[in-house]
């Protein structure tokens, strides 16, 4: 259960371009005093994205500000991949109108919206469709013109793959005005067998994935062009990725502090009084 001590806050961070200073864990977990994870520096053909990849990984794509890799052990990094979903009910198996990846409901919860994408992912690429349990979820406080995000724990189930673990953090876009809506992926996972030794190095290439200048406004633009070809404020403009930063900067200690309660309450003894203050316990707050 300690894989449950993640750091997914500097991902979220990193993607807006925040230098990733927060750490998500709690002190004194393992990851915490293990030899440092080293990496391979590696950059996208196309210059939109770089990160490290761990000894013995190696990286399956890299494009539009996105990278994925994978572990000799069944292990599994994405790192900004973007989903292009078009509002309407969900049709597993089936694509949306205009080149989308899927049809899903826009008014949908997060976690829901998070299932349907993975369980999505299978189904396209023929596997069986795996079974998502949420071990910890919480919402970021974001601007309202940047939709939903939130972090999360979650363990898969009956798909192609033995049953895994998986950590990271999900935002939902707003629709734009063709309906379209865009997700945004963060995610690291291991089997359960290894998940505790795969903690830091998911840690480690979150930490180091960065976006070159320009693409995390391509990333968070509308899919559905501006009905005018005049600079309109908005989604993917300048002001409107300043107000990202700013909503991440001041939701940090409110993402630590959701971070050191999910070690107290899930990976913790159950007692109030070594829990914190701040979690709902007895104990002084770190």
């Amino acid at each position: 259960m300690r894989f449950l001590r993640i750091a997914a806050v500097p991902a979220i961070l990193t993607i807006l371009l925040i230098p990733a200073f927060v750490s998500g864990r709690a002190q004194g977990t393992p990851a915490a005093t293990s030899s440092p994870v080293q990496l391979q520096p590696y950059t996208a053909a196309d210059q939109s994205a770089s990160a490290g990849v761990p000894q013995g990984w190696k990286v399956t794509g890299a494009v539009g500000g996105a990278i994925v890799m994978s572990g000799p052990q069944g292990e599994g990094i994405t790192l900004g991949n973007v989903f292009v979903a078009h509002d309407g009910p969900f049709q597993l198996g089936q694509k949306g109108p205009g080149g989308a990846f899927m049809t899903m409901p826009s008014s949908a919860k997060l976690a829901d919206k998070l299932v349907m994408i993975l369980q999505q992912i299978a189904s396209l690429n023929g596997q069986p469709i795996p079974q998502i349990t949420f071990l910890y979820a919480a919402s970021l406080q974001v601007p309202a013109a940047m939709g939903q995000c939130g972090m999360f724990v979650a363990e898969s189930s009956g798909g192609a793959q033995q049953p895994a673990k998986g950590m990271g953090m999900f935002c939902s876009l707003p629709d734009d005005r063709g309906q379209f809506f865009k997700s945004i992926l963060i995610i690291g996972s291991a089997p359960n067998a290894i998940a505790v030794q795969t903690v830091p190095a998911v840690e480690a290439v979150f930490k180091s994935y960065t976006i070159a200048p320009g693409w995390a406004q391509k990333m968070f633009s509308p899919f559905t062009p501006p009905a005018t070809s005049a600079p309109q404020p908005g989604l993917g403009g300048p002001d409107e990725t300043q107000m990202f930063l700013r909503a991440m900067a001041n939701n940090q200690r409110v993402s630590d502090i959701g971070f050191a309660c999910a070690d107290a309450n899930i990976v913790g003894n159950g007692s109030n009084w070594e829990t914190p203050r701040e979690c709902g316990g007895y104990a002084p707050n770190p």
